[in-house]
């Protein structure tokens, strides 16, 4: 029985202690150099006497290195919580004054940047770590662990508002990555190419598949991410086989057709959430890779760690269609709740609801913040019995003819316009199965009363032909009034689209 997740490194390191773990743009780290770093770093926060189950902090880069600093945390029985180094001072010190972090890790170059916030936390620097005695032991520092202490937290704002601090536990990790490395089949074998940020819940994904079952991660240096061309020879230098990315980084390569000149040949495993993948997207990946054999569509917050449903492709889909949201996580309970607070079932079919989650893999609520964990975690109203404790996740959904769950919109992008109640995710859905543009984003100008495309696409298109194709597949009240060309999507720093920039932008 794991008592937390340092028991996957206890473990891996023991049996394949010089298999690749990590690696990144300066070199390889095997497990055992990874669990070596990790004990050294725990010994050295305990030398500070913070105590147990406080924040720290982690100001460092992706390196092969921060995920040992993670680790380390962890045996100190603390909580890390990772950041961005790129971040602006206003937004670091309002992390500092949410977390009243114990410490900070940081390293010589970074920690300049930290003195110059008027931010008196401790630092411990890297390149001290590895002068540390170590007086404790791997084995005896993971004995001190218990499966309900907190592992991470990550600041979130999910698809608007304020950054809110999810807080994860041993528990809710085990239970997860349990079971998702025997769905995906991950395995000593599984190299995967890793495009998502530190503070990104898709890193814990990658971390604890590497310790659980010996992979190895291949980070893509930050550097690469607006050459989708480097990305790929990127991913055929290090012979990656499994892909888990957001969708827009999909659509880049795809827009650029880059797979006809960069083959890839040996991705078995395709997985993407956070975002709608556009099927047409998807086809072109499936086209152009001979290797792949498993493809997964996964869909969660943050708050109920990682994923809470998956769809393994088992189909073909035409371009015009999309996919569905599938079923809940084996370890995981999902609720479809209509505005009466009634369960909407699986033969209610196109009947939308907020999909809400239950059981041991929510997350504890949000670092120190009362009133958004009350507003979000609540009472599941179909148990009037006992405490049970639900996440309402803001996203719209329905059952289609199959019982399979299907992304309908977020609660907070319904609008009213022209006298109907719309969806903006509907009708993005609806743009996206059509071959008139690559990627869009659709927001509702509440000073003028219109419904604003923004899109992408080879070249810009002649509005009045926009309109006449989307009035073929939109009633006419939900078709856009305003149409704006851009050449790219902007993308927030997890690879979602950044719609609160496009909002500023355009139509503020």
């Amino acid at each position: 029985m794991k008592n937390s997740v340092l028991c996957y490194l206890e473990k891996t390191a023991h049996e394949y202690e010089n298999k690749t773990a990590v690696t990144d743009i300066n070199g390889d780290m095997s497990f055992g150099e990874m669990k070596t770093l990790a004990v050294k770093t725990a010994n050295a926060i305990i030398g500070y006497d913070i105590g147990i189950q406080r924040p720290v902090l982690v100001f460092l880069p992706k390196l092969k290195e921060s995920f040992s600093v993670f680790m380390g945390i962890v045996y100190s029985r603390n909580i890390y919580v990772p950041t961005d180094v790129k971040y602006p001072g206003d937004r670091i010190s309002s992390l500092v004054e949410i977390l009243n972090p114990a410490l900070i890790i940081s390293d010589k170059e970074h920690a300049q940047k930290l003195s110059e916030y008027d931010i008196h936390t401790p630092v411990l620097l890297l390149e001290d770590i590895n002068e540390t005695p170590c007086k404790l032991s791997g084995p005896e520092l993971c004995r001190r662990s218990l499966l309900s202490d907190l592992v991470y937290i990550i600041f979130t704002s999910g698809s608007t508002g304020a950054p809110k601090g999810v807080s994860i536990s041993n528990l809710n990790i085990i239970e997860y990555i349990d079971w998702v490395t025997e769905v995906f089949h991950s395995d000593e074998n599984t190299v995967m190419g890793s495009l998502a940020p530190l503070y990104f819940d898709l890193s814990t994904h990658e971390l604890y598949t590497c310790l659980a079952k010996a992979s190895t991660l291949v980070m893509i240096p930050e550097k690469y991410k607006a050459f989708p061309a480097a990305i790929l020879k990127c991913l055929k230098e290090n012979h990656v086989n499994f892909l888990y990315w957001v969708p827009s980084a999909y659509v880049n390569v795809a827009t650029f057709n880059l797979l006809e000149s960069i083959k890839l040949d040996e991705i078995k495993t395709m997985v993407f959430g956070g975002e709608v993948m556009p099927v047409k997207t998807l086809n072109y990946w499936k086209k152009n890779l001979p290797s792949l054999s498993f493809i997964a569509n996964m869909y969660g917050p943050t708050e109920a760690t990682v994923n809470c449903t998956y769809y393994i492709v088992d189909r073909e889909f035409g371009d015009d269609e999309f996919l569905p949201l599938g079923k809940a996580c084996d370890i995981k309970e999902v609720l479809v709740l209509d505005e009466e607070e009634q369960e909407v079932s699986s033969d209610q079919i196109g009947k939308t609801g907020e999909l809400c989650v239950c059981g041991t893999s929510l997350s504890k609520g949000y670092w120190n913040n009362d009133e958004m964990t009350q507003k979000y975690f609540v009472q599941n109203p179909l148990n009037p019995y006992l405490p049970e404790i639900m996440y309402r996740t803001g996203d719209l959904v329905y059952y289609n003819e199959r019982g399979e769950l299907v992304f309908s919109g977020r609660k907070d992008f319904q609008i009213k316009h022209m006298g109907y109640r719309l969806e903006l995710g509907e009708i993005e859905s609806a743009i996206l199965r059509t071959k008139i543009v690559d990627n869009v984003c659709v927001l509702y100008d509440t000073r003028n009363k219109c419904i604003v495309l923004i899109y992408c696409a080879t070249s810009e298109i002649d509005n009045g032909f926009l309109a006449k194709e989307l009035g073929a597949i939109l009633p006419q009240y939900a078709i856009p009034s305003k149409y704006i060309y851009i050449r790219s999507m902007p993308l927030t720093d997890s690879g979602k689209i950044n719609r609160q920039y496009l909002y500023d932008k355009y139509l503020k």
